[in-house]
């Protein structure tokens, strides 16, 4: 059974790394880096949100949001305010560029998605995310993300 478990255990790391550079590679050729799309997608959610309001989301410091928002800045997919009521506070908008790059990925994307369960029934598909779920909340019961309450 140990080796069993090994064996998927593996298989999940070996989807995992492949799928990831799938994903880097899509972002790369639409003009993003590590983490942008995700950024974009949350300031998209949530116009006028703060760097910390992003970081708190996606689990990642703030010196790293500042990092990748200073890029999109730079690229033209966002744009920063100063908040009149904070002046050390400033809020994010995603321009009109930004939108673009957003919808020609998340099209990547779903195309992406599309391809990695081709074949599958809804009813296989239904029972993979039921199982990753489980997985999901063994990882979390056991405390295997390094979280502590």
């Amino acid at each position: 059974m140990k080796e069993r478990l090994r064996e998927l255990t593996g298989a999940l790391n070996k989807l995992y790394i492949t799928y990831r550079k799938y994903f880097l590679q899509q972002s790369q050729s639409v003009g993003l880096y590590v983490g942008q799309p995700q950024v974009l997608a949350f300031v998209r959610s949530h116009p006028g949100c703060t760097q910390t309001e992003i970081a708190a989301d996606l689990g990642v410091s703030t010196a790293s949001i500042a990092f990748s928002t200073k890029r999109l800045q730079n690229a033209g997919y966002l744009m920063k305010q100063v908040n009149h009521l904070n002046m050390r506070c400033n809020k994010l908008y995603v321009t009109r560029e930004g939108e673009e790059v957003l919808d020609r990925f998340a099209d990547i994307f779903d195309d992406m998605n599309q391809s990695l369960f081709d074949g599958f029934t809804p009813a296989e598909m239904d029972q993979l995310f039921n199982f990753v779920d489980r997985v999901s909340a063994n990882i979390e019961k056991n405390n295997f993300g390094g979280t502590t309450e």
